[in-house]
């Protein structure tokens, strides 16, 4: 089964390499670098271990990129962002151990990586050289990833704010600088001037994404959030939920090496 489901994504364009059975680790040197479209070295795979789990490259090799949506608080990030710039288009979609991957098709012209919490809490974006875990692969729960019956059966192309959010930051479409002047006036003035009451959690996470992504100690990020958090936010949060704020999104970068959704 494992390897029809695998031979079926090939044929669809989908570069595929073998994971350990019941892991996410890759049971092949170079993971997800070996990754292919040939029938054969993913028939010569399988007939090695039938209960391989499928590795799914996303980013260019595949033309697609997944959207991993971990669990209940990250459902409701996304509703928020939906209430804010509009609904997601029906697209392909997977139901996973813990929560679902949205797939969409890779833009020709922008750069998208692997992110974690990057356009919110619980959110994160497999692009190129990263790779999720296709049906009907089992989860290290024990639980098998399904195709969702409710979702479309052709990759939709993402809505314009959500490619905004997730590229890489040093190029838009048609490959035009990003205006780098206008984002640091923007992290400036969040610093100096501070959010109210509504804005606070999320203020606190993109400070916290900012910090750690560029590898800022977790305990001295912690320290400067804790800091801003008093003399910033009006009124400022709980000090429990900046170190909730700060845990999650260290533990995500932690992830990000591993380059795999759930």
């Amino acid at each position: 089964m494992l390897l029809d489901a695998a031979l079926g994504l090939a044929r669809r364009g989908m570069a595929i390499f073998p994971c350990r059975a019941r892991a996410k680790e890759p049971a092949v040197h170079n993971g997800v670098k070996a990754a292919t479209k040939d029938q054969n070295i993913i028939r010569g795979w399988w007939y090695g271990d039938p209960q391989f789990n499928i590795g799914l490259a996303t980013g260019t090799p595949s033309g697609v990129f997944a959207i991993d949506i971990d669990g209940i608080d990250a459902e409701t990030e996304l509703h928020k962002l939906e209430a804010e710039h509009g609904f997601l288009p029906p697209t392909v979609e997977s139901i996973t151990g813990r929560g679902r991957h949205l797939l969409f098709q890779m833009p020709a012209d922008v750069k998208i990586a692997n992110s974690a919490a990057k356009i919110g809490p619980g959110l994160d974006v497999r692009g190129t050289g990263g790779y999720i875990l296709a049906p009907p692969s089992i989860h290290p729960s024990g639980r098998p990833y399904v195709w969702s019956v409710d979702s479309s059966t052709s990759f939709a192309s993402a809505p314009a704010w959500l490619i905004h959010k997730i590229a890489t930051p040093a190029r838009r479409a048609r490959g035009q600088l990003v205006d780098l002047a206008a984002a640091r006036s923007q992290w400036r003035d969040l610093v100096e001037n501070g959010c109210d009451e509504g804005a606070r959690n999320n203020s606190v996470t993109r400070l916290a994404g900012y910090l750690l992504n560029r590898h800022v100690d977790p305990l001295v990020a912690l320290k400067l959030l804790h800091c801003w958090n008093v003399t910033s936010c009006r009124p400022p949060l709980p000090a429990q939920d900046v170190e909730r704020i700060c845990r999650s999104i260290a533990a995500r970068e932690l992830r990000k090496q591993t380059d795999v959704g759930d």
